[in-house]
Parts: structure tokens; C-alpha cells; sequence
């Protein structure tokens, strides 16, 4: 289960802390970071105040590896600090990739460029991360954004469940982004509606045969947003069983 992450996306109102320690209790070794701002900030944030050796002793203490991690997004007036600042402490608490975002498609456009160059050095790697309702969501989008960026320092970021909330499959999404791919994100789901793994529509099992085809070796970040959210940490351990089966065993 090397390359089985989890997002603490699965529990918004776990503190860091508690999302950490709970993840490990399960099993699971390495963990995505969200990270936020003054009163903006997610319950489940990093705090970006903070010395990251406190996280990396928490990381110590559970036995858990911090491997990815979310930016604020680039606004209109394209102020990279806060995105740059947070790269520095994902690179600090050893994550080795950071999630690029923006708040418009341009934005993305105008931002990548400046962005790669201020991170440039970091040893870690940057990603696009398409999402349902945001200004990447969809193939055209990402075909627009990936066209205006036109930089091959910038990777992508294969999000199974958003796919499938807009009706695209993880095939025609990997078909698309291609050799572009440095991490992934799974769910389970019917419709919009994440539900176990297992349980939905997606073809996991035949994404991760896909995945090894094509010489794959990245991560896989697990994602549960079920409706209840009280068997969550069940649903994360069943997810670690199947994954065990259909990740690691090749069926």
C-alpha cells in the first residue's frame, strides 16, 4: 500500500490533528495536506503560522508521511506569495507535490508561468486539479488551460470522482492528460454522490489495470465525502481492504 494516500477531505471537521491520528489508526501511512488562511481557513488545515517541524513531529508520532498539498488559489490580481509561501512549507513538511490553483481559467494562464519560475529549485512538483463547478472542470477546460500554459514543468492531476460528477469517464480524462499525470484521486460514486468504494459506478478496478499499463507509479489519494459522514472512518478502513485487492494484487 506504498502508493495509497488519504485526504482529510473524508472528515472537514477532524482538526489536523485528529484527522492524522484517526488515518493512522487505519492503516494508512501517507496523507494529502489542505492549507489555509486567516478566518478562511479549513477546520482541517495546516496552519501556515506555524513551525513545520510541528507537523513533521505529528507525522513522526503516527507514523505518517505528508506527500501532497493543496495552494490557495491565484486571484485576479495574480499575487503569488500566499501560493509560492505555501509551496515552501509543503516542500518543508516533505510533500513532493503541490496542487496549483486559480480562481478563473486566465488566472491559471497568467499565473503558471511566474509561478514554475518562483518554485523552481523546490523539488516538488506542481499539478492542475480539475473540480466540479470550479474554472476547471471539464476536457475543454483543461484543454484551454493546458494550451495557454504550454509548459511541461506544469503536471495534472487525474481527479476520478470530479470526472465522473460532470459526466466524464477516468478514461477519456487520462486520454486527454496523458504522460501529464503525476497524481491521482479516487472515489467511488453514483452520480454526483460519493459513496465506499466498491458501492458505485466507477470502474476503479479497471483504473488501476490502466494505470499500471502505462507505467504508473505515482500516487493514489483516497477520497470519501459519503452522505453518512458518521461511518466515514469505516468506509476509509473497507477502502484500504479493496484497494489491498485491486491496487496491489493486480486483479
Amino acid at each position: 500500500m506504498e502508493n495509497i494516500v488519504v485526504s482529510p477531505c473524508s472528515d472537514p471537521e477532524m482538526t489536523p490533528e485528529e484527522a492524522v491520528a484517526a488515518y493512522a489508526r487505519l492503516g494508512y501511512r501517507k496523507f494529502e495536506v489542505f492549507t489555509g488562511w486567516g478566518p478562511t481557513k479549513r477546520v482541517n488545515a495546516f496552519d501556515m503560522e506555524r513551525d513545520p517541524a510541528y507537523y513533521l513531529e505529528l507525522g513522526r508520532c503516527c507514523g505518517m508521511r505528508f506527500t501532497s498539498a493543496h495552494l490557495p488559489p491565484v486571484k485576479d490580481d495574480l499575487d503569488l506569495a500566499r501560493a509560492v509561501q505555501t509551496a515552501r512549507f509543503a516542500q518543508a513538511i516533505g510533500a513532493g507535490i503541490v496542487i496549483f490553483k486559480a480562481t478563473s481559467r486566465p488566472n491559471y494562464i497568467k499565473a503558471a508561468g511566474p509561478f514554475l519560475d518562483a518554485i523552481q529549485g523546490l523539488g516538488i512538483t506542481p499539478v492542475l486539479q480539475n473540480h466540479a463547478g470550479a474554472p476547471l472542470s471539464t476536457l475543454d477546460d483543461y484543454r484551454e488551460v493546458l494550451a495557454g500554459i504550454r509548459d511541461p514543468r506544469m503536471k495534472t492531476l487525474l481527479e476520478v470522482g470530479q470526472f465522473h460528477s460532470v459526466g466524464t469517464s477516468w478514461q477519456e480524462g487520462y486520454d486527454l492528460l496523458g504522460d501529464s499525470v503525476a497524481l491521482v484521486h479516487i472515489k467511488d460514486q453514483i452520480g454526483r454522490q460519493s459513496v465506499p468504494f466498491g458501492k458505485g459506478e466507477i470502474d476503479l478496478p479497471g483504473l488501476f489495470r490502466h494505470m499500471r499499463s502505462v507505467g504508473y507509479t505515482g500516487d493514489f489519494v483516497v477520497e470519501m465525502e459519503v452522505a453518512d459522514r458518521e461511518n466515514t472512518l469505516q468506509y476509509l478502513a473497507e477502502a484500504r481492504d479493496y484497494l489491498q485487492k485491486y491496487c496491489l494484487e493486480g486483479s
